[in-house]
């Protein structure tokens, strides 16, 4: 069943210039009619949001392009599937690299967010001459947000 490129871009969560540009850098290939019209197929949608979703982990195109075009570069199945599985293995590496490091924000982000509810009630005017004088504020150096929601401590 042949879809056009703005449902597709729908269903993805995405923009048709998107869409084209991945087009564009030889991602996908539809299948075109005689007058030109580009036919979409189940199989393009599928590669669409392949690279939309490695796109959206921080893969670069480029990786994603060396990625798809890996297998066509090797004479045998086991050469490819070699090649396949090392880029696989880095790609994996990179996701827990930044998985660790999105856990480290997620608990960085819980800190300061116990710290500021202890804020809530407060009637004091926040600024730095007066924060520096609550218990909270002491608790503000160990987290590395709110280091940018506190004000910058006054020079001399």
């Amino acid at each position: 069943m042949a879809m056009k490129i703005g449902a597709i871009a729908e269903q993805l969560g995405t923009t048709v210039r998107t869409l084209r540009f991945y087009e564009e850098q030889g991602l996908v290939q539809p299948r075109r009619t005689p007058g030109g019209t580009r036919l979409y197929d189940e199989a393009d949608v599928a590669r669409f949001a392949a690279v939309l979703a490695l796109a959206r982990l921080g893969f670069s195109l480029q990786e994603v392009a060396a990625l798809a075009a890996v297998r066509a570069q090797h004479d045998t199945g086991d050469a490819a599937s070699r090649d396949v599985l090392a880029r696989l293995r880095a790609m994996d590496q990179s996701l827990a690299e930044q998985a660790a490091a999105i856990e480290r924000q997620r608990c960085d982000l819980a800190q300061a967010q116990a710290l500021v509810r202890r804020c809530q009630g407060c009637r004091q005017r926040p600024e730095r001459a007066v924060c520096d004088q609550c218990e909270v504020s002491h608790g503000v150096s160990g987290s590395q947000v709110l280091q940018l929601v506190w004000e910058a401590p006054i020079r001399d």
